[in-house]
């Protein structure tokens, strides 16, 4: 497996004291899976939420405080809740318009966790209605590999 550029900044943001959850754009198949799963690696703790899951979807639906919802989902892992240097990786947001909402409360209950969310049809969610917490959230657009990556 290869570095992507983008790394970079993902390296950049989670150095950020100011940091808000970030949210992965981009189409499918690009690697945005994949370049958190390596980013991972910087962590002490990593847990991977893909909400195309039933059992990690419906943890956003039970309207949850985010303190419970950050230990459910602690304990649905099977990790001990640890915030220091954690990485929360939700897959497949545009799945639940919950767990979007949730991203805010992330940010202002819980700015000690790095949270990154990702999905490839998240502009679709604007033509539904759902909205996004603004302002709250960071955003960061994942292309193709690039011809220079490749080499």
């Amino acid at each position: 497996m290869f570095e992507r550029l983008i790394s970079k900044e993902l390296k950049k943001w989670s150095s950020r004291q100011d940091r808000k959850p970030l949210i992965l754009r981009g189409a499918r198949q690009v690697g945005k899976t994949t370049l958190v799963q390596q980013f991972a690696k910087e962590f002490n703790l990593f847990i991977n939420l893909n909400l195309e899951k039933n059992e990690h979807r419906l943890l956003f639906e039970k309207n949850y405080s985010i303190n419970e919802l950050v230990s459910a989902i602690f304990y649905l892992e099977g990790k001990p809740r640890n915030l220091k240097k954690t990485l929360l990786f939700i897959d497949e947001i545009q799945n639940s318009p919950e767990a979007i909402s949730s991203l805010r409360y992330f940010y202002e209950e819980i700015p000690e966790l790095y949270v990154i969310a990702a999905g490839s049809l998240l502009e679709t969610l604007l033509s539904r209605g759902i909205s996004f917490p603004v302002g709250r959230v960071e955003y960061l657009a994942i292309r193709p590999c690039a011809f220079v990556e490749f080499l």
